[in-house]
Protein backbone atom coordinates (compact mmCIF):
# COMPACT_ATOMS: atom_id res chain seq x y z
CA UNK A 1 0.00 0.00 0.00
CA UNK A 2 1.52 3.05 -1.54
CA UNK A 3 1.72 6.44 -2.68
CA UNK A 4 4.59 7.85 -4.25
CA UNK A 5 5.50 11.06 -6.70
CA UNK A 6 7.10 9.45 -9.97
CA UNK A 7 7.01 10.13 -13.36
CA UNK A 8 5.32 8.36 -16.06
CA UNK A 9 5.04 8.64 -20.05
CA UNK A 10 7.61 12.16 -18.96
CA UNK A 11 4.86 13.47 -16.92
CA UNK A 12 4.51 13.96 -13.08
CA UNK A 13 2.36 12.49 -10.61
CA UNK A 14 1.44 10.32 -8.36
CA UNK A 15 0.77 6.39 -8.25
CA UNK A 16 -1.18 4.77 -5.90
CA UNK A 17 -0.52 1.12 -5.43
CA UNK A 18 -2.35 -1.30 -3.20
CA UNK A 19 -0.92 -4.40 -4.51
CA UNK A 20 -4.00 -5.46 -6.50
CA UNK A 21 -3.31 -2.63 -9.32
CA UNK A 22 -1.69 0.66 -9.63
CA UNK A 23 -3.60 4.11 -10.78
CA UNK A 24 -1.30 6.79 -11.80
CA UNK A 25 -2.61 10.32 -11.59
CA UNK A 26 -1.03 13.61 -13.83
CA UNK A 27 -0.27 16.38 -12.26
CA UNK A 28 -0.96 18.56 -15.39
CA UNK A 29 -4.83 18.39 -15.98
CA UNK A 30 -5.14 15.75 -13.47
CA UNK A 31 -5.71 13.05 -15.76
CA UNK A 32 -6.26 9.42 -14.90
CA UNK A 33 -3.68 8.23 -16.96
CA UNK A 34 -2.28 5.32 -16.16
CA UNK A 35 -3.42 2.02 -14.85
CA UNK A 36 -1.81 -1.57 -14.40
CA UNK A 37 -3.50 -4.81 -12.93
CA UNK A 38 -1.13 -7.15 -11.14
CA UNK A 39 -0.76 -10.16 -13.43
CA UNK A 40 -2.98 -9.43 -16.55
CA UNK A 41 -1.07 -8.73 -19.54
CA UNK A 42 1.20 -5.60 -17.71
CA UNK A 43 -1.32 -3.44 -20.32
CA UNK A 44 -2.88 -0.02 -19.67
CA UNK A 45 -5.95 0.20 -21.16
CA UNK A 46 -5.96 4.28 -21.35
CA UNK A 47 -5.37 5.98 -24.14
CA UNK A 48 -1.69 7.14 -24.73
CA UNK A 49 -1.57 9.52 -27.39
CA UNK A 50 1.02 8.51 -30.14
CA UNK A 51 2.59 12.38 -29.88
CA UNK A 52 5.07 13.25 -27.13
CA UNK A 53 3.46 14.35 -24.60
CA UNK A 54 4.48 17.10 -22.35
CA UNK A 55 2.84 19.15 -19.25
CA UNK A 56 0.26 22.02 -19.94
CA UNK A 57 2.51 25.03 -18.64
CA UNK A 58 5.20 24.30 -20.36
CA UNK A 59 2.95 24.97 -23.37
CA UNK A 60 3.54 28.18 -25.70
CA UNK A 61 2.26 29.58 -28.65
CA UNK A 62 5.02 28.22 -30.78
CA UNK A 63 3.59 25.04 -30.01
CA UNK A 64 0.58 25.27 -31.57
CA UNK A 65 1.07 23.89 -34.96
CA UNK A 66 2.82 20.83 -33.55
CA UNK A 67 -0.08 20.21 -31.24
CA UNK A 68 -2.79 22.46 -32.25
CA UNK A 69 -4.49 23.41 -28.32
CA UNK A 70 -2.86 22.91 -24.93
CA UNK A 71 -5.39 20.23 -24.27
CA UNK A 72 -4.12 18.16 -27.59
CA UNK A 73 0.14 18.60 -25.63
CA UNK A 74 -1.48 17.09 -22.81
CA UNK A 75 -4.15 14.95 -22.98
CA UNK A 76 -3.98 11.33 -21.63
CA UNK A 77 -6.41 8.11 -20.79
CA UNK A 78 -9.30 9.90 -18.47
CA UNK A 79 -9.52 13.45 -18.20
CA UNK A 80 -12.19 15.58 -16.71
CA UNK A 81 -14.00 18.37 -18.41
CA UNK A 82 -15.78 20.97 -16.04
CA UNK A 83 -17.49 23.99 -16.54
CA UNK A 84 -18.43 22.84 -20.08
CA UNK A 85 -17.72 19.72 -22.41
CA UNK A 86 -16.93 20.63 -26.02
CA UNK A 87 -15.64 23.76 -27.69
CA UNK A 88 -16.07 27.32 -26.56
CA UNK A 89 -18.05 29.99 -27.99
CA UNK A 90 -15.95 32.34 -30.01
CA UNK A 91 -15.83 35.26 -27.55
CA UNK A 92 -14.86 32.58 -24.91
CA UNK A 93 -11.89 31.29 -27.68
CA UNK A 94 -11.10 35.13 -27.84
CA UNK A 95 -10.05 35.57 -24.17
CA UNK A 96 -8.02 32.04 -24.17
CA UNK A 97 -10.61 29.23 -23.63
CA UNK A 98 -10.02 26.35 -25.83
CA UNK A 99 -11.58 22.69 -26.27
CA UNK A 100 -13.14 21.78 -22.91
CA UNK A 101 -12.16 24.43 -20.85
CA UNK A 102 -10.21 24.75 -18.10
CA UNK A 103 -9.97 21.35 -15.88
CA UNK A 104 -7.64 19.18 -17.96
CA UNK A 105 -4.90 21.67 -18.40
CA UNK A 106 -4.70 22.94 -15.25
CA UNK A 107 -1.89 22.37 -12.50
CA UNK A 108 -3.58 20.32 -9.76
CA UNK A 109 -2.00 19.78 -6.40
CA UNK A 110 -2.21 17.48 -3.26
CA UNK A 111 -4.66 18.65 -0.82
CA UNK A 112 -3.75 15.71 1.59
CA UNK A 113 -3.39 12.08 1.84
CA UNK A 114 -3.02 9.37 3.50
CA UNK A 115 -1.85 5.44 3.66
CA UNK A 116 -2.56 2.92 6.14
CA UNK A 117 -2.80 -1.29 5.79
CA UNK A 118 -6.14 -0.76 4.88
CA UNK A 119 -6.62 2.08 2.84
CA UNK A 120 -5.28 4.45 0.56
CA UNK A 121 -6.81 8.13 0.82
CA UNK A 122 -5.11 10.74 -2.07
CA UNK A 123 -7.07 14.14 -2.57
CA UNK A 124 -5.74 16.76 -4.70
CA UNK A 125 -7.97 19.05 -6.84
CA UNK A 126 -7.17 22.71 -8.66
CA UNK A 127 -8.99 26.22 -8.94
CA UNK A 128 -10.77 27.31 -12.40
CA UNK A 129 -10.23 31.49 -12.67
CA UNK A 130 -12.22 31.08 -15.80
CA UNK A 131 -14.99 29.16 -14.25
CA UNK A 132 -14.40 30.56 -10.73
CA UNK A 133 -15.05 26.92 -9.46
CA UNK A 134 -12.75 24.92 -6.97
CA UNK A 135 -12.36 21.07 -8.15
CA UNK A 136 -11.72 18.64 -5.20
CA UNK A 137 -10.71 14.98 -6.42
CA UNK A 138 -10.93 12.16 -3.62
CA UNK A 139 -9.52 8.47 -4.80
CA UNK A 140 -9.96 5.89 -2.10
CA UNK A 141 -8.34 2.04 -2.77
CA UNK A 142 -8.78 -0.44 -0.34
CA UNK A 143 -6.31 -3.48 0.33
CA UNK A 144 -6.51 -6.05 -1.85
CA UNK A 145 -9.62 -4.55 -4.05
CA UNK A 146 -10.16 -4.23 -7.36
CA UNK A 147 -12.55 -1.46 -6.97
CA UNK A 148 -11.32 2.36 -6.84
CA UNK A 149 -13.54 5.06 -5.45
CA UNK A 150 -13.95 8.33 -6.23
CA UNK A 151 -15.68 11.54 -4.75
CA UNK A 152 -15.35 14.83 -6.51
CA UNK A 153 -16.66 18.06 -5.09
CA UNK A 154 -17.44 21.18 -7.59
CA UNK A 155 -17.12 24.50 -5.30
CA UNK A 156 -18.89 27.58 -6.97
CA UNK A 157 -16.86 30.41 -5.71
CA UNK A 158 -19.13 33.36 -7.62
CA UNK A 159 -22.25 34.92 -5.95
CA UNK A 160 -24.21 34.03 -8.70
CA UNK A 161 -25.76 30.46 -9.95
CA UNK A 162 -24.48 29.01 -12.42
CA UNK A 163 -24.84 26.56 -15.30
CA UNK A 164 -22.44 24.34 -15.94
CA UNK A 165 -21.85 21.10 -18.21
CA UNK A 166 -19.63 18.38 -17.28
CA UNK A 167 -17.79 14.99 -18.68
CA UNK A 168 -15.69 11.85 -17.08
CA UNK A 169 -13.64 11.36 -20.68
CA UNK A 170 -12.82 8.21 -20.07
CA UNK A 171 -10.73 7.08 -23.07
CA UNK A 172 -9.25 4.16 -24.23
CA UNK A 173 -6.46 3.22 -26.96
CA UNK A 174 -4.30 0.28 -28.10
CA UNK A 175 -3.33 -2.60 -27.52
CA UNK A 176 -6.25 -2.35 -25.61
CA UNK A 177 -8.32 -1.25 -27.72
CA UNK A 178 -8.68 -3.81 -30.46
CA UNK A 179 -11.29 -3.37 -33.84
CA UNK A 180 -13.66 -6.32 -33.35
CA UNK A 181 -12.16 -7.51 -30.27
CA UNK A 182 -12.33 -5.06 -27.48
CA UNK A 183 -16.50 -5.28 -26.53
CA UNK A 184 -18.18 -2.28 -24.45
CA UNK A 185 -21.66 -2.62 -22.90
CA UNK A 186 -23.68 -0.58 -20.85
CA UNK A 187 -27.84 -0.33 -20.11
CA UNK A 188 -28.70 2.37 -22.73
CA UNK A 189 -32.33 3.19 -23.45
CA UNK A 190 -31.95 5.47 -26.54
CA UNK A 191 -29.39 6.67 -28.48
CA UNK A 192 -29.15 9.42 -30.97
CA UNK A 193 -25.95 10.15 -33.70
CA UNK A 194 -23.99 13.83 -33.25
CA UNK A 195 -26.54 16.13 -35.01
CA UNK A 196 -23.90 17.33 -37.88
CA UNK A 197 -20.90 16.47 -39.69
CA UNK A 198 -18.42 14.91 -37.30
CA UNK A 199 -15.91 13.41 -38.84
CA UNK A 200 -14.35 12.77 -42.66
CA UNK A 201 -15.26 9.69 -43.10
CA UNK A 202 -17.73 8.89 -40.55
CA UNK A 203 -19.69 5.15 -40.19
CA UNK A 204 -22.84 6.48 -38.87
CA UNK A 205 -25.65 8.84 -39.91
CA UNK A 206 -25.58 11.91 -38.97
CA UNK A 207 -28.39 13.13 -36.45
CA UNK A 208 -30.38 9.94 -36.03
CA UNK A 209 -31.87 8.09 -33.45
CA UNK A 210 -30.96 3.89 -32.45
CA UNK A 211 -31.25 1.86 -30.43
CA UNK A 212 -27.85 0.60 -28.56
CA UNK A 213 -26.38 -1.17 -29.51
CA UNK A 214 -27.18 -1.52 -33.38
CA UNK A 215 -26.15 1.78 -34.68
CA UNK A 216 -27.29 3.64 -38.25
CA UNK A 217 -24.61 3.15 -40.51
CA UNK A 218 -24.20 4.83 -43.65
CA UNK A 219 -23.36 1.04 -44.91
CA UNK A 220 -26.24 -0.40 -43.07
CA UNK A 221 -26.62 -1.42 -39.19
CA UNK A 222 -23.04 -1.25 -37.23
CA UNK A 223 -22.66 -3.00 -34.25
CA UNK A 224 -21.65 -0.35 -32.14
CA UNK A 225 -19.96 -2.47 -29.02
CA UNK A 226 -17.13 -2.68 -31.23
CA UNK A 227 -14.80 -0.33 -33.31
CA UNK A 228 -14.72 -0.68 -36.68
CA UNK A 229 -11.49 -1.29 -38.95
CA UNK A 230 -11.98 1.23 -41.71
CA UNK A 231 -11.16 4.98 -40.89
CA UNK A 232 -13.50 6.76 -39.50
CA UNK A 233 -14.78 9.45 -36.79
CA UNK A 234 -17.84 9.44 -34.90
CA UNK A 235 -19.64 10.56 -31.72
CA UNK A 236 -23.00 9.27 -30.24
CA UNK A 237 -24.83 10.31 -27.15
CA UNK A 238 -26.63 7.30 -25.36
CA UNK A 239 -29.27 7.44 -22.59
CA UNK A 240 -29.05 5.73 -20.17
CA UNK A 241 -31.73 3.96 -18.76
CA UNK A 242 -34.07 6.14 -16.31
CA UNK A 243 -35.49 2.99 -14.34
CA UNK A 244 -32.16 2.34 -13.08
CA UNK A 245 -30.78 4.32 -10.63
CA UNK A 246 -27.00 3.28 -11.06
CA UNK A 247 -25.29 3.53 -14.52
CA UNK A 248 -22.33 2.07 -15.54
CA UNK A 249 -20.17 0.89 -19.08
CA UNK A 250 -17.91 -1.95 -19.45
CA UNK A 251 -14.66 -2.52 -21.63
CA UNK A 252 -13.44 -6.06 -22.09
CA UNK A 253 -10.42 -7.20 -24.21
CA UNK A 254 -10.90 -11.24 -23.83
CA UNK A 255 -7.44 -11.72 -25.73
CA UNK A 256 -5.86 -9.73 -23.21
CA UNK A 257 -8.15 -11.40 -20.25
CA UNK A 258 -9.07 -7.51 -19.11
CA UNK A 259 -12.19 -5.83 -17.96
CA UNK A 260 -12.49 -2.04 -17.02
CA UNK A 261 -15.79 -0.69 -15.88
CA UNK A 262 -17.16 2.32 -13.77
CA UNK A 263 -20.60 2.73 -12.04
CA UNK A 264 -21.94 6.25 -10.91
CA UNK A 265 -25.43 7.55 -9.80
CA UNK A 266 -27.30 7.81 -13.47
CA UNK A 267 -29.16 10.99 -11.85
CA UNK A 268 -25.33 12.81 -11.87
CA UNK A 269 -24.62 11.56 -15.68
CA UNK A 270 -27.81 10.94 -17.52
CA UNK A 271 -25.80 10.20 -21.09
CA UNK A 272 -22.43 8.29 -22.19
CA UNK A 273 -21.53 9.69 -25.30
CA UNK A 274 -19.23 7.47 -27.38
CA UNK A 275 -16.43 9.21 -29.18
CA UNK A 276 -14.27 7.31 -32.05
CA UNK A 277 -11.17 8.51 -33.76
CA UNK A 278 -9.81 5.68 -35.73
CA UNK A 279 -7.28 7.08 -38.19
CA UNK A 280 -9.13 9.79 -39.91
CA UNK A 281 -8.03 13.00 -38.17
CA UNK A 282 -5.51 15.07 -40.58
CA UNK A 283 -4.32 17.64 -38.88
CA UNK A 284 -1.27 17.88 -36.50
CA UNK A 285 -1.18 16.15 -33.58
CA UNK A 286 -3.64 13.59 -35.26
CA UNK A 287 -1.86 12.83 -38.40
CA UNK A 288 -4.36 9.94 -39.44
CA UNK A 289 -2.11 8.03 -36.73
CA UNK A 290 -4.77 7.38 -33.84
CA UNK A 291 -7.04 4.91 -32.85
CA UNK A 292 -8.92 5.54 -29.55
CA UNK A 293 -12.72 5.43 -28.14
CA UNK A 294 -13.86 7.69 -25.60
CA UNK A 295 -16.88 6.33 -23.45
CA UNK A 296 -17.59 10.06 -21.49
CA UNK A 297 -20.22 9.42 -19.35
CA UNK A 298 -21.66 12.92 -18.91
CA UNK A 299 -24.57 15.60 -18.25
CA UNK A 300 -25.02 16.72 -21.04
CA UNK A 301 -25.43 14.99 -24.93
CA UNK A 302 -22.86 16.05 -27.31
CA UNK A 303 -19.69 18.03 -27.08
CA UNK A 304 -21.07 21.33 -28.06
CA UNK A 305 -19.82 23.76 -25.20
CA UNK A 306 -22.01 25.52 -22.92
CA UNK A 307 -23.93 28.00 -24.43
CA UNK A 308 -25.47 25.22 -27.11
CA UNK A 309 -26.35 23.02 -24.23
CA UNK A 310 -28.17 25.44 -22.53
CA UNK A 311 -29.85 26.71 -25.79
CA UNK A 312 -30.61 23.09 -26.39
CA UNK A 313 -32.23 23.21 -22.87
CA UNK A 314 -33.78 19.27 -22.36
CA UNK A 315 -32.95 16.41 -25.00
CA UNK A 316 -34.38 12.98 -24.75
CA UNK A 317 -36.76 13.99 -21.89
CA UNK A 318 -33.71 14.85 -19.67
CA UNK A 319 -31.83 18.83 -18.96
CA UNK A 320 -28.96 19.32 -20.99
CA UNK A 321 -26.92 21.27 -18.19
CA UNK A 322 -26.84 21.87 -14.64
CA UNK A 323 -27.05 24.22 -12.03
CA UNK A 324 -24.51 24.99 -9.54
CA UNK A 325 -25.69 27.33 -7.01
CA UNK A 326 -24.17 30.45 -6.15
CA UNK A 327 -20.92 29.24 -3.35
CA UNK A 328 -23.08 26.11 -3.41
CA UNK A 329 -21.56 22.59 -4.29
CA UNK A 330 -22.50 19.15 -5.72
CA UNK A 331 -20.42 16.21 -4.95
CA UNK A 332 -20.52 12.89 -7.54
CA UNK A 333 -19.76 9.79 -6.73
CA UNK A 334 -18.40 6.99 -9.56
CA UNK A 335 -16.32 3.87 -8.92
CA UNK A 336 -13.52 2.08 -11.33
CA UNK A 337 -12.78 -1.67 -11.47
CA UNK A 338 -10.55 -3.30 -12.66
CA UNK A 339 -10.34 -7.51 -12.76
CA UNK A 340 -8.67 -10.09 -14.93
CA UNK A 341 -11.84 -12.20 -17.34
CA UNK A 342 -12.02 -15.31 -18.78
CA UNK A 343 -10.92 -15.49 -22.48
CA UNK A 344 -14.14 -16.64 -23.71
CA UNK A 345 -15.58 -14.04 -22.13
CA UNK A 346 -17.97 -12.25 -24.14
CA UNK A 347 -19.16 -8.91 -22.52
CA UNK A 348 -21.32 -7.74 -19.74
CA UNK A 349 -25.23 -8.22 -19.58
CA UNK A 350 -25.41 -6.42 -15.55
CA UNK A 351 -23.26 -4.75 -13.28
CA UNK A 352 -25.29 -4.15 -10.06
CA UNK A 353 -23.67 -2.48 -6.92
CA UNK A 354 -23.56 -4.23 -3.27
CA UNK A 355 -22.35 -3.80 0.05
CA UNK A 356 -19.26 -5.80 -0.64
CA UNK A 357 -18.85 -4.19 -3.57
CA UNK A 358 -20.38 -4.89 -7.21
CA UNK A 359 -21.84 -7.93 -8.98
CA UNK A 360 -20.98 -8.20 -11.94
CA UNK A 361 -22.99 -10.82 -14.68
CA UNK A 362 -21.35 -11.73 -17.34
CA UNK A 363 -21.88 -13.17 -21.19
CA UNK A 364 -20.77 -16.80 -21.32
CA UNK A 365 -19.09 -17.09 -18.26
CA UNK A 366 -19.59 -17.38 -14.51
CA UNK A 367 -20.45 -13.75 -12.75
CA UNK A 368 -18.43 -12.65 -10.23
CA UNK A 369 -18.23 -10.07 -6.86
CA UNK A 370 -16.49 -7.32 -7.75
CA UNK A 371 -14.89 -6.21 -4.05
Amino acid sequence: MQIKSTVIHGRNGWMLDNDVMSLFLMKGGGHIADLRLKGVSGVNPFWAPPWKSIEPWEYKPRDAKRYGIKLLACIYGHNLCLSAFGDPSPEEEKCGITSHYEAPVMRWSVIRKKVSKQSISFVYGCLLPAAQMKLIRAVNMRANSNVVRVRETIINLARRDVPFTICQHVTFGPPFLEPGVTAFDMPAARGHTFPGKFGSPQRLKADHDFKWPQGPGLKGKVNLRFAGKEKYGDFHANLMDPKKEQAWFSAINPRLGLMVAYCWQRSDYPWIGVWEENHARKPAPWNCRTLTRGMEFTNTPFAIGLRKSVDLGVFQGQRAYAWLPARGRKVHDYSLMALPVDKKCAGVEEITPEKQGFQVKFLAVPGRLVK
